[in-house]
């Protein structure tokens, strides 16, 4: 996160913004590292191939869920940093923010030109 805000070079104005999108990107961190270790765990002890079908996909839909709750915090937290960045600022973020919060979809933009 230090990185990102060097990178970005988040000024005192935009301190709030980036504070409360560094805040829900650790929550999600720490949720989403939580949530793999109890999947992981019930795989490791077999537990999660005992349960019925049913339950197996109730269980992965919960995490699904989970998932898309995190990113929709960090879009909304994004899009009011991003209200207050200038344009070189956006530039940046736009080119590095989505990998560096562990959210990339794996083609990052060098692929995405080819």
């Amino acid at each position: 996160m230090a990185f990102l805000k060097t990178e970005l070079k988040i000024t005192d104005a935009q301190t709030e913004a980036w504070t409360s999108l560094a805040q829900t990107i650790r929550l999600n961190g720490e949720t989403h590292n939580a949530m793999h270790l109890e999947m992981m765990k019930e795989m490791h002890d077999g537990d999660f191939f005992k349960k019925p079908l049913p339950e197996r996909l109730v269980f992965q839909e919960t995490h699904l869920e989970s998932r898309l709750q995190q990113v929709k915090d960090v879009r909304e937290d994004v899009e009011k940093l991003y209200a207050v960045l200038d344009e070189d600022q956006k530039k940046s973020a736009d080119e590095i923010m989505l990998p560096m919060m562990g959210m990339g979809c794996g083609m990052g933009r060098g692929m995405m030109r080819n």
